[in-house]
């Protein structure tokens, strides 16, 4: 790191580059704040997104040979695109109890796991909110709105209060078998199907771009950079924030070089973390001193605790009568969205799907039934916070950096089950009352002998999900208007170190059923505009 870069006197630091990374780094720019975002992977640059072909090899050799990604191909999305998004698990441990998983998808590179997310974009309404946040959709519109810009976000306006609409470029088209189904569902039980509303972008960089539009690199990272006040280092990981035992306020964090391992100070008035919900409430458990014995946060024993993922499982069907195209995508703005209809339950928590028909792309040689128009809905369950389920310290586990790890634990509740067998079944109905035949996802593809028993596991840990598996976790360090019973205050910034600020899903109160990164970048925004706002009038 350079000596110019050590002694430059930064207002905020950000740690992280990812989804909301990038949204910190552009609202703090933008209102004149000289930041610098700390990234813990390096910057591919180019070889982002590598080749199918290429990324083909390397997934296969990880399986076969290097074996250290083995949690990180769990997850369907590493298949799809370059293994190098993807941490390497013997560099980045974690642990869980015995028999009880927790599988921890991460990215480790500038614009982290925004490369590899979906781009599926659904604000959190009222119903949501309501399950203990200390603010309501009000609060959050006009930051939905100007994320839902910067991101391009495409969708229709349906007037529904359980899905609020937005700042949408024009909706895509459904497909003739989604508009069949459509109709189908609204005729038999009342129920809307809509398009999706999303991001228009594959995960590669179209002609003409660096990046896929999914990621911050293209959209806030670049905007952020065009206001001269960000600097943006990779390859430092930040193993802690440092403290004024005399102020008690945060006046930076110390890093790790990657490549070199030496450690460095970096120093701002202002700490925005936004490295993922998880890796947050790490950094603040190890940011130990006399003024925290236990870390940043966690005077009231609330850091950690109640982190909460969807419960998730898939339907597989076909649709007889309808004939397969090739001509629609699956992406954040092309599918299908079925949303919240039980307002009124009372036994059952929210739930929501998000799916298509003739939008996977399997090569049709390896499809069973090609010319059959094929279809899946994934079912999305809404996760409430339990005390059971939280992260820790592992005393005897340390990073490739000499960190220490987490440990993880998380199992379904009871009531989880239940949510995850009510959704299931209800989406199974659905499609049968369509005329869909309801099948696996053996039974859609010819699976390739050396590819059978990873196609047989995805189909077992699809049908129902992992904990961890849907890359969704949020919570950990709460929020509210309470002191006492929460990490954070209603605008993200730590009760006990109000200059330190959590931009990430990690102040999730519930989890909703929806995609949660566009609430995160909404949260991200409105939290680093009022911290900004409150340094310059000198209150933090």
């Amino acid at each position: 790191m350079s000596k110019n870069l050590l002694n430059t006197k930064f207002d905020a630091i950000v740690v992280g580059s990812g989804a909301t990374g990038g949204i910190a780094a552009l609202g703090l720019t933008q209102k004149g704040l000289k930041t610098i975002v700390l990234e813990a992977g390096p910057d591919l640059k180019k070889k982002t997104y590598g080749s199918p072909f290429t990324n083909t090899l390397r997934q296969l050799k990880q399986h076969w040979f290097s074996k250290n990604q083995k949690t990180q191909e769990v997850h369907t999305g590493y298949w799809e695109t370059n293994p190098k998004l993807f941490v390497n698990d013997n560099e980045n441990p974690y642990s869980t109890p015995e028999n009880k998983p927790f599988y921890w998808i991460r990215g480790r590179q500038v614009g982290g796991r925004s490369h590899t997310w979906g781009g599926v974009c659904l604000r959190f309404s009222d119903y949501e909110f309501k399950m203990g946040w200390p603010i309501s959709h009000r609060d959050m519109d006009s930051f939905y709105s100007r994320v839902e810009q910067t991101l391009n976000v495409h969708g229709s306006r349906e007037n529904l209060s359980q899905l609020p609409d937005g700042a949408f470029n024009e909706a895509t088209p459904l497909t003739p078998g989604e508009i069949f189904l459509k109709k189908e569902i609204k005729e038999k039980f009342n129920r809307d199907l809509i398009i999706s509303r999303g991001i228009r972008a594959h995960r590669y960089a179209e002609k003409g771009e660096s990046h896929s539009r999914l990621s911050s690199n293209q959209t806030s990272l670049k905007e952020a950079s065009k206001t001269s006040h960000l600097t943006l280092k990779s390859g430092v990981v930040v193993s802690r924030i440092l403290i004024d035992e005399k102020t008690k306020k945060a006046i930076g964090v110390e890093c790790i070089e990657t490549q070199t391992g030496s450690k460095k100070e970096i120093y701002a008035p202002l700490v925005v973390l936004c490295a993922s919900s998880i890796e947050s409430v790490r950094i603040l458990m190890n940011s130990k001193s006399e003024t925290f014995p236990n870390g940043i946060g966690a005077s009231t024993g609330m850091l950690g605790k109640a982190i909460m993922d969807h419960i998730v499982n898939t339907v597989f069907f076909y649709l007889p009568k309808h004939k397969e195209t090739s001509k629609f995508h699956l992406l954040g703005s092309d599918g299908l969205v079925i949303p919240r209809y039980n307002l009124d339950d009372t036994v059952h928590r929210g739930f929501g799907f998000w799916g298509g028909v003739s939008r996977m792309k399997f090569p049709p040689f390896l499809r069973k039934k090609p010319g059959t128009a094929l279809g899946f809905v994934c079912c999305m369950g809404e996760a409430l916070p339990s005390h059971k389920n939280f992260v820790e310290i592992d005393p005897k586990l340390k990073d490739k950096w000499g960190i220490p790890a987490v440990n993880i634990h998380y199992e379904w509740t009871p009531e989880d089950l239940k949510l995850s067998e009510k959704m299931r079944n209800d989406a199974i109905e659905m499609v049968k009352s369509a005329g869909a035949v309801h099948i696996g996802l053996n039974d859609v593809i010819r699976t390739p002998p050396f590819m059978k028993k990873i196609i047989n596991t995805l189909d077992a840990r699809w049908k129902f999900s992992s904990p961890g598996l849907f890359v969704h976790e949020v919570g950990g360090a709460q929020m509210g208007s309470d002191p006492k019973t929460s990490v954070t205050n209603p605008y993200s910034q730590v009760w006990d170190c109000p200059n330190v600020v959590i931009g990430d899903g990690a102040t999730f109160v519930s989890s909703g059923w929806q995609n949660p990164t566009l609430t995160e970048m909404a949260l991200c925004l409105r939290a680093s505009e009022h911290a900004a706002d409150e340094l310059r009038a000198g209150r933090l």
